[in-house]
C-alpha cells in the first residue's frame, strides 16, 4: 500500500506541475512587478475579509485554521478569470504565472498574520490585561511586576474608546498610545517570518528534491497559477465545484431565509450516547465538508487512516480515564493536565517528527554545512531564494535579535533561547506534516514552547519576568494552524514546480509580514474606536484576553514545581513517534503513519475525522478496483469540491458583508 500511495502522490504532484521546466533549463527572468501590486493592492481588502468572517461575524468561518487558506482560493481564481479575459482584450495587463505566484504568496503570509491564531490573539494581549484589571482580581500589579509596559497599552482613557466605541483612533493621545507597542512587535514579527524563511530555503531541496515530498496542499493553487492548465476544462471538475456548491448555496439561503430546508452537514454523535462511561468520549461531531473531503483525499491513505484510528485511540483512553475515576474523560479544556496527558504527548510527538526529519537528512545537512563554510560541496544553492550562507547567517541574527528582543522585556537568556529553539523545531514539524502528508488541520492546541516550558519545568523555578515573558509570546503559540512557515516554504516550492525564479518569493514573504501588520493594527484600531471591539469582535476579544492573564495569575499565585508526569508524557509521545517510525520503515504494508499519533491529539481532528474517512473509502475504492489511471481521473473531482466550496462559500460571506445580511459559515 505505501508504495502504491507514494506513486499515487507522485502523479498528483506531476498532474499539479506538468507545465513545469525540466530542472536542468536556466530559470527565466520573468518581470514581477505585477504580482507585488496585485498582492499588496488586494492585502488591506483580505485583511478585512479574514476580520469580518473570523471575528465579527460571531460564528466563522474561520478560514485560516484550515491548511489551504480558501478566501485565497477565491481571489486567486478569480484573478485567474480576470486574466484570461485581459489576454483576450490587453494583452499587456495579463499577469503572467510568477505574478500569481507571488500576490499568492502574499495573501497566503497576509491570512496567516491577521488570522485567527495570530494577530487576533495579539490584540487581546495587548490591551485586556490592563482593561479588565480591577482591586479583586489585582492584574495591575501582576503586569506592573511581569510585563514590560512598552509591548502594551496601558492608559484606561485610550482602551475606553477601543473597547466601546463611538471614538476614533485619529487622535494624538490615541496614536502614541498604539503607535510604540505596533512597532514593536511588527518588527519582532518580521524577524520571526524571516527566520522561518531562512529554514525554509535550507529545507526545502531536500524535502523536495531529495526525498521527492509532493506537498499535496499546492496542488490546487498551482494549477490555478497555471494560464497553460487544462484543469479547468475538465467535466469531472465542474461536477465536483457543483456538488460543494449547490450544498453552500442551499445551505446559505436557509442562513437568510429559515424557511428554505438546510442540508445538515454535522451532528454531535454523542447525543446518542447516555451512558457512563462511554460519556468520557465528550464531543463527537461527524461533519461533512466538500473542501475538507477534497484536502483529505490528496492524503496518503496510510495517513488518512491512521489519523481516525488514533483519533478513536485517543477518544479510548478517556473513555477508560472515566471508567477508572481519573477524570471525568475528554471535556474540550484544551489545557487539561491528567490522563492520558494529550497536549504533552502531542508536544513530544511533534518534537520527534522535527528530529526524524533532521536525522533523515543529517548527510544533506552536512552537504549545506559544507557549502556554507567554504563555499563548495555537492549542494548547489544557485537556484534557490537565498544563498545558503546567507540563509544560516539571516537564522542566526534573526534568532539572535528575537533573544535580545526577550531579554529586553526581562526573559533570561537560557529560557529565550531554549524558548525560540522549540518554536522553531514544532514549526519544522508544521512544515513537514504539511510537505509530506497535506493535512487539512495542524492546530498544535497549547503545546508551544511558552506552555511547555512552564509547564514542564514548573512555574515556581521562574522568575515572574520570564512568566511575563512566555505569556506575551501566547498568541503567536496559542495554536498552530496558519503558520506562516507554510506560506514561505511552499511558495519557495510552487516557484520550483513553475520553473520561475524563487528570490522575489523570499521578498514576497518579508514586503507582506510589515504591510500586514500595518494593515491588521489600521483596520482593527479604525473599527473598534468606531463601534467597539466588544461590539465587533465578541467572539474573541475576552476570550482571547481572559484566557491569556487567567493563565498568568494562576502561574503567579498557585506556582508549581517541576511537573515530572508532564515531562514523562512528552517523553512518551517522542518514544511512541519515534517507535511508529521505526516500524513504518521495518514492517512492509505497516499501516499506521507515525505523524498521525500527535496530528490525531489535536482539537480540530474533531472536525475532520470523518472528512477524513470519506476521503480514505473513495480513495482506496478508486485506487483498488480502477488503479493509477482511475485515481487521475478522479482527482478533479476532489479538486472541485476543494474549489467549488472555496468560490461559493466565499461568494456568500461576502454577500453578507456587503448587504449587511445573516453570514453563513461553511466551516466553523
Amino acid at each position: 500500500m505505501a508504495r502504491q500511495d507514494s506513486q499515487l502522490e507522485d502523479s498528483s504532484a506531476a498532474l499539479a506541475s506538468a507545465s513545469a521546466p525540466g530542472a536542468a533549463l536556466p530559470l527565466p527572468r520573468l518581470p514581477v512587478w505585477r504580482g507585488f501590486a496585485a498582492g499588496i493592492l488586494l492585502l488591506a481588502p483580505n485583511s478585512l475579509w479574514v476580520y469580518y468572517m473570523e471575528g465579527m461575524t460571531g460564528h466563522g468561518p474561520y478560514i485560516s485554521t484550515i491548511s489551504l487558506f480558501l478566501n485565497v482560493v477565491f481571489i486567486i481564481a478569480l484573478c485567474g478569470a480576470l486574466n484570461s479575459l485581459a489576454r483576450k482584450v490587453r494583452p499587456r495587463l495579463a499577469l503572467n504565472r510568477a505574478d500569481l505566484i507571488i500576490a499568492y504568496v502574499i495573501l497566503t503570509i497576509n491570512t496567516s498574520i491577521v488570522g485567527h491564531d495570530m494577530m487576533q490573539v495579539l490584540l487581546p494581549v495587548m490591551t485586556a490585561g490592563y482593561w479588565l484589571a480591577n482591586p479583586q482580581n489585582r492584574w495591575a500589579d501582576m503586569l506592573t511586576a511581569t510585563t514590560p509596559s512598552w509591548l502594551g497599552v496601558s492608559d484606561k482613557e485610550v482602551l475606553y474608546g477601543y473597547y466601546s466605541g463611538s471614538s476614533t483612533m485619529y487622535q494624538a493621545a490615541v496614536i502614541r498610545a498604539w503607535l510604540g507597542p505596533a512597532l514593536w512587535w511588527s518588527g519582532f514579527t518580521l524577524v520571526l517570518v524571516a527566520a522561518m524563511v531562512c529554514i525554509a530555503v535550507v529545507v526545502r531541496p531536500l524535502w523536495a528534491e531529495r526525498e521527492r515530498l509532493t506537498f499535496p496542499i499546492i496542488q490546487l493553487p498551482l494549477e490555478l497559477t497555471n494560464p497553460g492548465s487544462g484543469l479547468l476544462r475538465s467535466r469531472v471538475l465542474w461536477i465536483g465545484i457543483a456538488a460543494a456548491g449547490c450544498l453552500d448555496t442551499v445551505n446559505a439561503l436557509n442562513t437568510v431565509y429559515p424557511a428554505v430546508p438546510a442540508i445538515p452537514v454535522g451532528i454531535d454523535l454523542m447525543t446518542y450516547i447516555k451512558d457512563a462511561p462511554w460519556t468520557g468520549v465528550g464531543w463527537l461531531p461527524a461533519t461533512f465538508h466538500p473542501a475538507l473531503i477534497g484536502l483529505s483525499f490528496l492524503m496518503p491513505l496510510d495517513l488518512s487512516f491512521s489519523c481516525v484510528f488514533f483519533f478513536f485511540w485517543w477518544k479510548l483512553l478517556y473513555i477508560i480515564a472515566a471508567a477508572m475515576g481519573v477524570s471525568a474523560g475528554y471535556t474540550g479544556d484544551m489545557t487539561e493536565v491528567i490522563f492520558p496527558w494529550k497536549n504533552e504527548q502531542m508536544f513530544g510527538g511533534f518534537i520527534a517528527i522535527a528530529i526524524s526529519s533532521m536525522l533523515i537528512g543529517r548527510r544533506y545537512f552536512g552537504h549545506v554545512w559544507r557549502r556554507i563554510v567554504s563555499g563548495r560541496g555537492e549542494v548547489d544553492d544557485a537556484r534557490e531564494g537565498l544563498r545558503f550562507r546567507t540563509a544560516a547567517v539571516g537564522l542566526v541574527v534573526c534568532v539572535a535579535l528575537l533573544v535580545a528582543f526577550s531579554m529586553h522585556g526581562g526573559m533570561s537568556p537560557w529560557l529565550a533561547i531554549t524558548f525560540f529553539v522549540t518554536y522553531y523545531a514544532l514549526a519544522m514539524a508544521v512544515a513537514r506534516v504539511r510537505a509530506e502528508l497535506g493535512s487539512p488541520v495542524h492546530d498544535f492546541h497549547f503545546t508551544g514552547p511558552d506552555y511547555a516550558l512552564a509547564h514542564m519545568l514548573g512555574t515556581g523555578n521562574q522568575r515572574a519576568r520570564d512568566l511575563g515573558m512566555l505569556t506575551q509570546y501566547f498568541w503567536f503559540n496559542r495554536a498552530y494552524r496558519g503558520h506562516p512557515i507554510a506560506g514561505s516554504l511552499e511558495g519557495l516550492q510552487m516557484a520550483a514546480r513553475a520553473g520561475v525564479s524563487p528570490r522575489p518569493i523570499v521578498a514576497a514573504v518579508l514586503v507582506a509580514v510589515p504591510l500586514s501588520m500595518a494593515a491588521g493594527f489600521w483596520i482593527r484600531l479604525h473599527l473598534s474606536y468606531q463601534v467597539g471591539t466588544n461590539m465587533l469582535f465578541i467572539s474573541t476579544q475576552d476570550w482571547f484576553g481572559v484566557e491569556t492573564y487567567n493563565r498568568l495569575q494562576s502561574w503567579i499565585e498557585s506556582p508549581k514545581p517541576v511537573n515530572l508526569a508532564a515531562g514523562g508524557a512528552a517523553a512518551a509521545g517522542v518514544g511512541l513517534t519515534l517507535l511508529l517510525a521505526a516500524a513504518r520503515t521495518t514492517f512492509v504494508g505497516w499501516p499506521l503513519h507515525p505523524a498521525a499519533y500527535a496530528l490525531s491529539a489535536s482539537w480540530e481532528m474533531h472536525l475532520v475525522w470523518m472528512p477524513m474517512l470519506i476521503a480514505w473509502l473513495a480513495k482506496l475504492t478508486i485506487t483498488r478496483y480502477g488503479g493509477l489511471r482511475l485515481y487521475r481521473q478522479a482527482l478533479p473531482f476532489f479538486f472541485g469540491l476543494i474549489l467549488g466550496e472555496s468560490l461559493v462559500g466565499c461568494l456568500w460571506v461576502l454577500i453578507g458583508l456587503i448587504f449587511k445580511l445573516p453570514s453563513y459559515s461553511f466551516f466553523t
